[in-house]
């Protein structure tokens, strides 16, 4: 039986010096077998919530996609009255237990959804969440920014601090899905509708924004672990973990842990953090497979 699932994105794939990643998220989700799509909710980050919508709804457009609806979220932080928090509440109400949420940009359409029915998170099957670090994030030297949990660090905290069923796939973990400039080449010469769509878009990123990494000379496929691993969790090492309920923490995104576990059991939030990906050539591979059936 398929996963039912709704993906809460930034998507910008298709917008100059903004990342892709998300993009290819879709692309692997739209393709895989044991994946329904549901629809996909706009959220902002990668760049204000307009930008994204229209954006997307340019993608699919260009794409040909017509089964896969799109809902504009809020356009600041704590902005909750959209489509896309009506559609959230509407959606695991009318199939309570069966939906798995990805949400790879700011927490606010979610946040949203759980203020409108607090029982959202109750009536999701799971919550996977890019975002967050738990040390500095160095890339060759650099020191970047978290961006998806600091962006709207209320509405982040709302989320991290009260969904039970939740992993969040931090940057430590998921700046291992690396490709090299070289691999990239080679995906570029897979030959579908989707990967010539691509081609110009990646081309132009790997002019554009390498810098901002360090000129690592690098691609790195960060959202993408949300979805990998949903459906292969077994090329993660992952552990239960006791979030500390510190909304300040959140101004940074980062996601203090009660390793000693001193703090009383309600000023923390189990979750579940995957540390590495432990077969990256299983992850690539994977990721090649799907977006070689995107058409």
């Amino acid at each position: 039986m398929k996963k039912k699932v709704i993906l809460d994105f930034d998507n910008t794939m298709g917008v100059r010096k903004s990342d892709i990643d998300d993009g290819f998220t879709f692309a692997y989700l739209y393709t895989h077998e044991d994946i329904d799509l549901l629809a996909v909710t706009c959220t902002f980050a990668n760049n204000a919530l307009h930008v994204v919508y229209s954006n997307t709804k340019q993608m699919w457009e260009d794409l040909g996609i017509t089964d896969v609806p799109i809902y504009k979220g809020g356009r600041w932080p704590e902005s909750y009255d959209s489509e896309a928090v009506d559609y959230l509440v509407k959606a695991v109400n009318e199939a309570p237990g069966e939906i798995t949420i990805l949400a790879i940009g700011s927490l606010c359409n979610i946040a949203g959804a759980y203020t409108k029915d607090p029982d959202f998170f109750n009536k999701i099957d799971r919550l996977i969440v890019m975002g967050g670090i738990t040390e500095p994030l160095y890339l060759n030297g650099s020191l970047l920014n978290e961006l998806n949990f600091s962006v709207d660090y209320k509405s982040a905290a709302k989320v991290l601090y009260n969904c039970p069923n939740l992993s969040i796939l931090t940057a430590q973990c998921t700046q291992d899905a690396i490709y090299k400039l070289e691999d990239l080449d080679e995906m570029l010469k897979i030959d579908t509708k989707f990967m010539r769509w691509s081609r110009p878009i990646v081309s132009d990123w790997i002019k554009s924004i390498n810098a901002a990494y360090g000129n690592r000379k690098v691609f790195i496929n960060w959202d993408l672990c949300t979805a990998i691993y949903l459906t292969n969790p077994e090329l993660f090492s992952t552990s239960q973990k006791r979030l500390c309920k510190i909304e300040e923490n959140l101004k940074t995104g980062w996601l203090q842990i009660d390793e000693d576990g001193t703090k009383d059991d309600s000023m923390v939030n189990v979750v579940d953090i995957p540390d590495k990906i432990i077969d990256i050539d299983k992850f690539n591979a994977l990721f090649y497979e799907m977006i070689s059936k995107m058409e």
